[in-house]
Parts: C-alpha cells; sequence; structure tokens
C-alpha cells in the first residue's frame, strides 16, 4: 500500500512537470532520487514523500543521497512532499535542518517555510528573491 501511495505520488508529480514543459525520467525502485526533469534551462533530482499525518521524518541517508546525486548530476536537489488532503510543499535539500537524527517536517512547518511548485520550477520568484532582489 505504501509503494503505490508513493508510486502515485511520483506520477501526479511527473505530470505536472511535464505540463510546465519538462521532460521527466521516473526512476522506480531507485536507490539514487525519484524522479530527474529538466527543461533546457533547470535540472531537477527530486525525492518524493508522501503522508497522512502532520508530520514526516526523513533520514540522514534519504537528504544525502539527493544532495549528492543533484550535485554530481549539475542539478537541484529537492525534496517534495505531499501531505495528503493540504498539497504539495517543496523543499531544497540542501536548506533542511536536521532534528536529532533525522529531518522532521511538519505541515505547520510546510506552510511557512515550503516553496511552491511554481516556485521550484522557476515560473515565480519566492517573496525572499524579490526582497533581495534576484
Amino acid at each position: 500500500m505504501r509503494y503505490r501511495k508513493g508510486a502515485s505520488a511520483e506520477r501526479e508529480l511527473i505530470k505536472m512537470l511535464e505540463k510546465e514543459g519538462f521532460a521527466v525520467v521516473r526512476s522506480a525502485g531507485s536507490k539514487k532520487v525519484d524522479i530527474v526533469a529538466g527543461n533546457g534551462k533547470l535540472y531537477l533530482c527530486i525525492e518524493v514523500k508522501t503522508t497522512k499525518k502532520d508530520k514526516l521524518y526523513l533520514s540522514e541517508e534519504d537528504v544525502e543521497k539527493v544532495k549528492s546525486f543533484a550535485s554530481r548530476f549539475g542539478g537541484k536537489g529537492i525534496v517534495a512532499i505531499k501531505f495528503i488532503n493540504n498539497g504539495w510543499y517543496f523543499f531544497d535539500a540542501g536548506e533542511l535542518k536536521k532534528s536529532g537524527k533525522n529531518y522532521g517536517i511538519t505541515l505547520q512547518m510546510a506552510k511557512h517555510e515550503a516553496n511552491t511548485f511554481d516556485e521550484v520550477i522557476g515560473k515565480q520568484k519566492s517573496l525572499f528573491e524579490v526582497i533581495e532582489g534576484g
């Protein structure tokens, strides 16, 4: 059941990316990242997680594999979390902060700190980028 839920979320995100002009590859059952996407200007290496709860824990290994793969690939490492019934939230893998041994992400934290899909794909600037003049 858990695999089906995750695979379904991956396919949903793939459709979102393809709709925005990205070429996308899903790496099913991979030990690397779940999705690699690019549009000639931006390359994303994405780890996808889903949960029905309002808190999700990511292992150090999950975050490090995204960062490492993205670095070698020349892309941006992203952790995409779908909180079931609350939508998608996107985090730069390099900016996640540990809480103990793992990375804990709450729905409340996601609502305040995560990037939107449009920000991740470069369609919209974040408030921080606007303020910084980026």
